[in-house]
């Protein structure tokens, strides 16, 4: 038996860097030298320590067309798909219990105004977030880089659909906040790297830096 080809250098490891923002935060124009990404996120917030990293979910749904003179199907026909990011926030902050629950808006993160108020200032401060409503929740955008920088990820629109359980219990556990983060189609492509074009409508994007590794 011929001896398998392994390329180690496709191995991926780490768990990469985690950002979210508000609706409408502009795209991070991609730049790439020496085979990795190296563009500044401007505007968009770096969630800092999960549990266990995230894990991007996409999940079509097919149905089949079996006429009654036949035992096989004659057509596979996709009928859904759902595309997510997934992860479980170790860090509390303003902005991750913003996103959390649906307010992260960017008076929100900036704890100065929406679902977020703010009194005081310094150690004397206080801040209070409201959660929105039914019907109010802002959604957001997802984007993901990785631990070696060269593969970005982006779901352009979305919203948390996990069920929120803020456990506080005895150490070494910590406080956390769990997040699944689902795609919608957005109505206009947002994003113009690679020149994609408003047209080009997709909920999800996955860029890979430099010509060698992958």
């Amino acid at each position: 038996m011929a001896q398998t080809v392994l390329t180690t250098t496709r191995n991926v490891f780490g768990p990469g860097t985690i950002y979210m923002a508000s609706p409408l935060t502009a795209v991070p124009t991609l730049t790439v030298a020496a085979g990795k990404f190296t563009q500044a996120w401007t505007g968009w917030t770096p969630v800092g320590g999960t549990n266990s990293g995230i894990t991007f979910n996409r999940n079509p749904t097919f149905a089949d067309f079996v006429p009654a003179e036949s035992f096989y199907p004659t057509h596979i026909l996709d009928t859904g798909d759902d595309i997510s990011g997934a992860f479980v926030l170790n860090e509390i902050s303003k902005a991750n219990i913003a996103y959390a629950f649906n307010g992260g808006d960017a008076a929100s993160v900036a704890g100065t105004g929406g679902n977020w108020t703010t009194s005081g200032t310094g150690a004397a401060q206080i801040s209070g977030f409201s959660m929105p409503l039914i019907g109010k929740s802002v959604h957001g955008m997802l984007g993901w880089q990785s631990q070696d920088d060269d593969e970005v990820i982006f779901i352009y629109q979305g919203v948390n659909v996990a069920s929120v359980a803020a456990n506080a219990t005895k150490a070494p556990a910590s406080q956390d906040l769990s997040i699944q983060f689902r795609g919608e189609l957005p109505t206009t492509n947002p994003d113009t790297n690679n020149g994609y074009t408003s047209t080009q409508v997709t909920p999800f994007r996955w860029y890979v830096a430099g010509s060698t590794r992958y």
